[in-house]
Order: structure tokens, then sequence, then C-alpha cells
């Protein structure tokens, strides 16, 4: 009886704490329709808004709707309003080094580069994992501004870095040359 009773209640209080959600969104306009945000790991535009949910399109064009409660119990970043954006490095570390470490290393590194961004804080995971090496996806934050030059440059720089600080890293061989082709 006892679930019963837990799964009425939740069914009861998740859509009503998303309506009230919703309408503190419209109270407060923390962001706007087409405003690009990074709220719980999801970045992309605003579509719509809803008194229960919210539609963003993410940046690889598929939209995903979020429960409203989401934007007041993660922290929410409207990248708009900061112009800001994120940087989307890779990175394939050896199975060799302490992934603590290499972790430690790279928001170091991060911290003592005035370009990039403290807050929001980089995000860091395993994107791919192969025979010799785990491929990491870094996500930092910077200046609009500031994109084009971190994104032509910062990966090297990094790879250069964690190299000095002993950390056993796969090259990848460079079809182009050593920097990144931009359009």
């Amino acid at each position: 009886m006892s679930s019963i009773s837990h799964n009425l209640q939740n069914s009861l209080l998740n859509p009503l704490s998303n309506i009230g959600s919703g309408l503190l969104l419209r109270v407060f306009k923390p962001f706007r329709i087409g405003d690009f945000i990074e709220v719980d790991g999801k970045v992309g535009s605003i579509e719509k808004s809803g008194f229960q949910k919210t539609t963003i399109k993410r940046i690889d064009g598929t939209e995903t709707k979020v429960n409203n409660t989401i934007f007041y119990k993660r922290e929410l970043h409207n990248l708009s309003a900061k112009n800001i954006i994120s940087l989307d490095l890779t990175i394939g570390v050896s199975y060799q080094s302490n992934m603590t470490k290499v972790k430690d290393e790279i928001m170091n590194f991060f911290t003592q580069n005035h370009q990039v961004l403290n807050s929001p804080k980089a995000k860091i995971q395993v994107s791919k994992i192969k025979n010799d090496f785990v491929e990491l996806s870094v996500k930092p934050w910077c200046l609009l501004d500031n994109f084009l030059e971190l994104d032509a440059t910062l990966e090297a720089q990094l790879v250069q870095y964690l190299l000095s600080k002993n950390v056993v890293i796969e090259h990848k061989q460079p079809v182009f040359g050593t920097n990144k082709m931009l359009a």
C-alpha cells in the first residue's frame, strides 16, 4: 500500500512542481526564446518555454525537453547574456597515467590561463576507450571574443603542459599540419 501511495504522490507532485517552476520562469525571466543556455549538461538555444517543460534545440540540431524544475535544481548559465562559449578539446591519455592526477593537472592548466573562465567550471569526461589510451573530452569556457584564438591553440598548449607534468599522451597524427583548420 505504501508504494501505491508513493507513486500517487509522485504522479501528482512532479507536474505541480514543473508548473510552479514554469510560473517562476515567467516571473523572473532567466532566459528568453532564442537565448543560448547551459543547464544540467545540456547546451543549446531555447525554442519553447511551456508551463511544465522547456524545449532546448541542441547544437547538433536535435531538440530535448527539460522539466522546468531543472532550472531551479541545477546551475543555469545563460550564455547569450554572458557572451561566453565552450571550447571542445580532445586529449588522448595513456592508461599508464593516473587519471585523478591528469584531471587535476588539466584544471591547474586552466586556472593559469587568464583567457579560460573559472565559471562555468570546465567539464572533463571520457569520450572513447581505445586499446592503448582513453580519449578525454575537455570543455572549458571562454569569452566569445577569445574563442577563435583559443580554439586554434589551447589543445596543443594543454598537451605540452601535460607532457611537462609527465602525463603520457597519445599523439594524434595531424592531417593538415599542427593547427586546426578554421572555416
